[in-house]
């Protein structure tokens, strides 16, 4: 089932993820905060909000923070995250982004980063932080993209899934954006930024068999040259490692009223 790959993935990477330069880089993170501009009078919900990490940049700006996820690992982790940053607004429980255990308009935001790639069905996960958040109320994403041809996006989700099989799919631009409309909000906001990552490090913070990290390794090196690994640059450095782009897109949007 899918879920117990994300919960098996994730409950192993839990540490790593709380450590990684990648998920705690902190100009993504600022860029994203003014991005959806919370203010002290609001209550937010972080969407699949892993261990808590989002919650120390936005919770000091929000009346409450409430994290869910699918992992009871990420949430225990959360917890103690919120306890170390001294966050006595920020609450965190178990729970799915595809069936929220909240009520219609309970908050005024709903975030999600890093998450919607992993989601089976991103469309419902977009309907879902609609339905709980107040009319006039707004959402923000932050998620890897890929390309917008068809072989290169399919190219770079199976490398993906190769390195991570709880991986769902990367999507493009059009399509978040599609997705976004169909949830019945209005998109008003778009940032994107390409970070640069090293294969082996992105490989050794996943879980996945020795195959697994050999096929994915394989492809990422017949991409050199080429814009099939989702249209991204793969390069080789002077000693030899290998490396690639990702483009994250920060995306906010509003739901009508209010």
């Amino acid at each position: 089932m899918p879920n117990d790959s994300i919960v098996d993935q994730f409950t192993a990477q839990v540490e790593r993820f709380v450590r990684s330069p990648h998920v705690n880089e902190t100009e993504a993170v600022a860029r994203f905060v003014a991005a959806v501009a919370p203010r002290e009078t609001e209550e937010a919900l972080d969407a699949a909000c892993g261990p808590g990490l989002l919650a120390k940049a936005f919770a000091p700006r929000l009346l409450t923070f409430t994290g869910v996820d699918l992992t009871p690992a990420m949430v225990e982790r959360a917890r103690r995250t919120a306890v170390e940053a001294s966050l006595a607004n920020a609450r965190f429980e178990t729970g799915d982004a595809l069936a929220l255990p909240f009520p219609e308009g309970r908050f005024d935001i709903a975030i999600s980063r890093l998450a919607i790639h992993h989601i089976p069905d991103a469309g419902a996960a977009l309907r879902e932080m609609a339905r709980v958040i107040r009319p006039g109320g707004r959402i923000g994403l932050f998620d890897m993209t890929t390309s917008e041809d068809v072989a290169e996006a399919a190219y770079h989700n199976e490398v993906e899934r190769l390195r991570d099989p709880s991986h769902a799919s990367a999507l493009p631009l059009s399509e978040l954006f599609r997705l976004i409309g169909r949830a019945g909000l209005d998109a008003d906001r778009l940032d994107t930024m390409d970070y640069e990552l090293n294969v082996e490090d992105w490989i050794s913070r996943a879980e996945q068999s020795p195959e697994q990290a050999r096929g994915a390794r394989e492809r990422i090196a017949a991409a050199l040259g080429t814009r099939r690994f989702g249209g991204k640059r793969v390069q080789r450095d002077a000693e030899g490692k290998l490396w690639f782009t990702v483009r994250w897109a920060i995306i906010t949007a509003r739901k009508p009223g209010g």
